[in-house]
């Protein structure tokens, strides 16, 4: 007699939608672009062609809701949500990021999937989400769950007649199409005493494109004022 037929796994998928976590779009990774399989390899991140790289993120205010208040940024708590969340997902997953020692090219995998363009703030922005999304998690996983990527879509800052957020830097950090974002002097600014950008980032908030999923100041705030964000931001001062 036969034997019992195995159910195909799957990934459960609707648990991130649940916590906040509202983007996903996944890729065999054979079908990855080289210079991105080049990173995976130079970093030696385990990895073979079969298997299907997953990208999570979060969009507008929702994920905020499902983390524990007030944040305890010494526990990494949006990574630790993040990580938890993952695993709930599939017993066997290799988690890339957040990750203590791999550095994937997030941009990148996140544009070749269509989750995101490049915009003005140096930072990417979102088609459905604007410029209040993030990228939350990547694993690899060997259920085979098929290509997700949306759909293609060009940056809206190319589009937007009246770019407020350039005339909303003071430190004339945002690019103008064609120019790359001048983090130095976003960082200088930032970091000075009393900076009008010490918690919130002024061009980012005047984007208009989506901007009904604009974080909420305390959301932004606890963005802007992580210590380990401010060292990393302290990297960029000329």
């Amino acid at each position: 007699m036969p034997g019992p037929i195995k159910k195909r796994k799957k990934l459960k998928i609707e648990i991130l939608k649940h916590s906040g976590l509202n983007i996903f779009a996944a890729v065999e990774v054979s079908k990855l672009p080289v210079d991105i399989l080049d990173i995976l390899k130079a970093q030696n991140i385990p990895h073979e062609a079969q298997d299907t790289l997953c990208i999570i993120g979060s969009g507008g205010r929702d994920l905020w809701k499902h983390l524990t208040h007030p944040l305890n940024e010494i526990l990494h708590p949006i990574d630790n949500f993040s990580i938890e969340t993952m695993k709930k997902l599939e017993d066997n997953i290799q988690i890339l990021f957040p990750h203590p020692q791999w550095n994937i090219p997030l941009q990148r995998i996140g544009r070749f999937l269509n989750i995101s363009r490049a915009s003005l703030l140096g930072l990417d922005i979102n088609k459905d989400y604007g410029p209040w999304f993030a990228f939350r998690g990547a694993f690899l996983t060997k259920t085979k769950i098929g290509e997700m990527k949306y759909e293609n879509f060009n940056s809206p800052c190319e589009t937007c007649e009246t770019k407020p957020c350039i005339s909303a830097c003071p430190t004339n950090a945002v690019a103008k199409i064609g120019e790359s974002f001048k983090l130095n002097l976003c960082a200088d600014h930032r970091l000075k005493l009393a900076s009008s950008c010490a918690d919130r980032c002024l061009a980012r908030l005047a984007c208009p494109y989506q901007d009904q999923h604009k974080y909420k100041l305390e959301q932004i705030q606890y963005h802007m004022t992580r210590t380990a964000h401010l060292k990393k931001l302290s990297n960029y001062i000329s």
